[in-house]
């Protein structure tokens, strides 16, 4: 069966409106956010108000920034005063605006769905951009706290391999490593060239932590020079939707998706030199292991 990743991690989101923690931005992406919170059946009326009208949202956003009279949401923003004082007429009388002197504020609920929803607009201009290796590949692998941060990965890049360069997106993780000082990765499958690679930044007692199936544990064993002090393996048993690969060092982050048909994706890779990726990576690293580790050596 397909999986979209789109739909799985606005659904996510949508998740967390619900649980009244959500909000927007921007033309073509606030209307199909607003949409999508339409057609989303178990939000409540009073949620569902929020998103409907592109002015209301314009006007959230901007006193999401910093609060504001009239005038300088009218400055700001371009909307007639008719049409501004009656949304805050609307958001006053649903407890999610409140005025302090002559400058409009945000409820503390309200900062919540708005900054939400803002994130939201992120991811869906991520899902758009890298669709190529989310469409049709294997995405539940991600841990929900890794899809909750998933919008900061607005500086990545995929990759895809070319007939000229098949091997394109090995080669990239192969020197990625090589200048790198220390390695988390998540190891799906053993490749000769990783492992090799591996083995020879241990040589410069570089520290590489490794998450594997037990399945190619033997053949681990047998690649890498696991007495070395600096190498760490932890295995676990997968499951059908636990693969992914993912490489990340101190200076670049990798990864890579299974399709649905359970081969690696070797054509495309997400990759990044942005710290705030790298940190994302981190994070997936360790929330990935804290979900599905089930031995270690």
């Amino acid at each position: 069966m397909q999986k979209c990743v789109r739909s799985h991690l606005l659904r996510f989101y949508i998740q967390i409106i619900i649980n009244n923690k959500i909000s927007i931005t921007g033309g073509d992406i606030m209307k199909k956010i607003s949409n999508t919170i339409e057609n989303y059946e178990p939000i409540s009326r009073d949620i569902k108000f929020l998103p409907k009208s592109l002015i209301r949202l314009t006007i959230l956003k901007k006193l999401y920034e910093s609060p504001m009279n009239m005038k300088e949401i009218n400055q700001k923003t371009n909307i007639n005063y008719s049409a501004i004082s009656n949304t805050i007429h609307m958001l006053e009388l649903s407890g999610h605006v409140y005025r302090n002197k002559n400058n409009y504020m945000l409820s503390n609920s309200m900062r919540i769905y708005v900054g939400n929803i803002l994130k939201l607009a992120e991811l869906t201009i991520l899902l758009d951009e890298i669709s190529e290796i989310t469409q049709n590949h294997i995405v539940n692998s991600l841990p929900l706290e890794s899809v909750y941060e998933l919008y900061k990965l607005n500086s990545i890049d995929l990759v895809e391999s070319d007939g000229l360069s098949v091997y394109k997106t090995y080669d990239i993780i192969e020197k990625a490593i090589m200048k790198s000082n220390h390695v988390n990765a998540i190891l799906p499958f053993s490749y000769g060239e990783i492992n090799d690679s591996f083995n020879k930044i241990l040589k410069k007692d570089k520290k590489i932590h490794i998450i594997s199936p037990l399945e190619i544990k033997d053949i681990l064993f047998r690649s890498l020079n696991i007495s070395d002090d600096n190498l760490e393996i932890n295995f676990f048993d997968f499951k059908e939707d636990d693969y992914l690969l993912l490489i990340s060092t101190d200076k670049k982050m990798m990864l890579g998706f299974f399709k649905d048909d359970g081969a690696y994706d070797q054509n495309r890779l997400l990759t990044s030199t942005d710290d705030n990726c790298i940190k994302w990576a981190n994070e997936l690293f360790e929330n990935f292991k804290k979900e599905n580790i089930k031995m270690s050596i």
